[in-house]
C-alpha cells in the first residue's frame, strides 16, 4: 500500500530541506506559502506512467503495468528505470555524475502518493547510486496535495509538469514522438486541457501543437493500412518516421480540409511510398518533402493514385496477411512486398522524372519570356528603364550596352533558324 507522503511530513518522518521554491504556474487552490522541499526515501515513491518522455516505451510492454513503489513491486520501478536509461543514457549518466560531485542540485515535484511528476531522471540516478555504493539516498523534491483519482487534479497536474518541463527550464527536449503522443493524449484522449491551454502552459505555439495532433491522428492512420497496433508509436520512433509522417500530415491538411475520398487515396499511396523509402534505404525526410512538392501538390495526384490504386491494394494484402508489432516485423513484411514497391518505385521515378523535365522546360520559357520582357522595357524608354537616365552613364558604359545589343540581335537571328527547324 502506498504511503501518503504529506502525513508522514505532518508526523516527522520526512524531514524537510529549508528550500521554498515559487511554482512556474498558477494552480488554484496551491500557493507558494504551501510548498516546501522534502528529503524523501526513495522506496517511498514510484514512476508517473504517465509521463510524455517515456509513453511510447511504455506501449512495448506487453500487457498493463501497475503504477507501484518498491515496496509494493520492484519490477514496475526497475521497468521504468530502463526506459528513462534508453530514452537517453548520456544525460542520465551526466546527472548521476553531478548529484555523485554535488548532490541533488534541482529539487522534484512529487504527488502525495509517492507519484513522480518532475524528476524521473534524478530519482534514476539515485536508484543507481545506491545500488552501487549501498548508501541511502533521498529524492529531495515538493510534495503536492494532489493525486491522479479527479480528473481536476490531473488537469492542474499537467500544467504543472508543461511549466517545468517545456514552460520554463527548457530542459533536454523530448523525442518528437513522445511529444506529439504527449499532447495528443492530454488535449483528445483525456481532455484535460484545450489546444490553446497546453501552446500556452509549453511556451509553444497553438500551430505547433496542431500540428502534432494532426500528426497522430495520421500514425494512427498509418498503423491501421500497415495492420500494426493502435498504439504502436514506438514503431515511428525506431525507424524514424516522425519527421516525414509530420510533412505529409501537414500538407493532407491544407490540401484536404474536408478530408474525402481523394484524401484516401493520397494517403494511401504515400504510406506505400514510404514503405519503397524504408526499404531501399533513402532518405525518407527528403523523399516525402519531394513527393509532397513534385505529385502530390500538382496537376498529375489524381492520376498517379489512380494508377497505383491496384499495386496498393496488393501491398496491403501483405500487410493484412498477419499482425505487425515491432519494426523488425514490418521491415520483415516488406521483403515480401518487394514486387508491389518496385511498381511503385518504376512509377514515382517515372513520374517524378516528367514533371522535373516540365518544370525544367516551363524555367527555361520564363527566361526567355524575363529577357523579352527587359528588351521591351528598355524599348518603351527609349533605351533605358525605371528612372535612369543617359547621363548617368560613361561613354564606355553606352558603348558596353550597344555592343550587347548588337551581339543580341545576331544571336538571336540565328536561334531564330534553329526553332524554325525544329517546327
Amino acid at each position: 500500500m502506498k504511503k501518503d507522503l504529506l502525513q508522514l511530513a505532518d508526523s516527522g518522518d520526512i524531514s524537510k530541506t529549508g528550500a521554498k521554491p515559487k511554482l512556474p504556474t498558477t494552480i488554484p487552490n496551491l500557493t507558494d506559502n504551501m510548498l516546501d522541499v522534502y528529503r524523501i526515501p526513495l522506496n517511498y515513491l514510484y514512476y508517473n506512467d504517465e509521463n510524455g518522455r517515456v509513453s511510447t516505451q511504455v506501449r512495448r510492454v506487453v500487457g498493463e503495468l501497475t503504477p507501484s513503489t518498491d515496496e509494493e513491486n520492484p519490477l514496475y520501478n526497475e521497468k521504468f528505470a530502463g526506459f528513462i536509461a534508453d530514452d537517453n543514457l548520456a544525460a542520465l549518466k551526466k546527472t548521476k555524475k553531478s548529484i555523485l560531485d554535488k548532490g541533488q542540485q534541482v529539487y522534484g515535484y512529487v504527488l502525495s502518493d509517492g507519484r513522480i511528476i518532475d524528476g524521473n531522471r534524478r530519482y534514476t540516478a539515485l536508484r543507481q547510486i545506491s545500488e552501487e555504493t549501498g548508501t541511502t539516498q533521498f529524492f529531495e523534491a515538493v510534495i503536492l496535495p494532489f493525486t491522479y483519482d479527479a480528473k481536476a487534479n490531473r488537469s492542474q497536474i499537467k500544467r504543472l509538469e508543461l511549466a517545468i518541463q517545456l514552460g520554463v527550464e527548457e530542459k533536454l527536449s523530448y523525442d518528437p514522438v513522445d511529444l506529439a503522443v504527449d499532447t495528443y493524449q492530454t488535449i483528445v484522449v483525456d481532455e484535460l486541457m484545450t489546444a490553446q491551454d497546453y501552446a500556452n502552459e509549453s511556451n509553444t505555439r497553438i500551430k505547433d501543437v496542431e500540428s502534432k495532433l494532426a500528426t497522430v491522428e495520421l500514425m494512427q492512420s498509418f498503423f491501421e493500412f500497415n495492420n500494426m497496433p493502435a498504439d504502436a508509436f514506438y514503431i515511428i520512433k525506431d525507424l524514424k518516421l516522425y519527421s516525414p509522417l509530420e510533412t505529409l500530415a501537414d500538407k493532407l491538411n491544407k490540401q484536404y480540409p474536408n478530408r474525402g475520398p481523394k484524401f484516401e487515396a493520397t494517403k494511401d499511396s504515400a504510406f506505400t511510398l514510404l514503405a519503397k523509402v524504408i526499404i531501399s534505404g533513402d532518405d525518407s525526410r527528403t523523399e516525402m518533402r519531394n513527393y509532397t512538392r513534385n505529385i502530390m501538390s500538382s496537376a498529375v495526384n489524381d492520376d498517379y493514385n489512380e494508377q497505383l490504386e491496384e499495386v496498393v491494394d496488393n501491398f496491403r494484402d501483405k500487410m493484412d496477411s498477419e499482425p505487425i508489432a515491432t519494426a523488425a516485423e514490418y521491415r520483415a513484411r516488406l521483403e515480401t512486398a518487394v514486387p508491389e514497391l518496385r511498381q511503385v518505385n518504376e512509377k514515382y521515378a517515372t513520374t517524378t522524372n516528367r514533371q522535373n523535365r516540365g518544370k525544367n522546360v516551363d524555367n527555361f520559357v520564363g527566361d526567355v519570356t524575363e529577357t523579352l520582357n527587359t528588351l521591351r522595357d528598355m524599348q518603351q524608354g527609349n533605351g533605358l528603364t525605371g528612372n535612369l537616365q543617359f547621363t548617368n552613364f560613361s561613354r564606355d558604359q553606352i558603348s558596353e550596352i550597344r555592343d550587347m545589343l548588337v551581339k543580341i540581335n545576331l544571336i538571336s537571328n540565328d536561334l531564330i533558324e534553329v526553332y524554325e527547324d525544329e517546327l
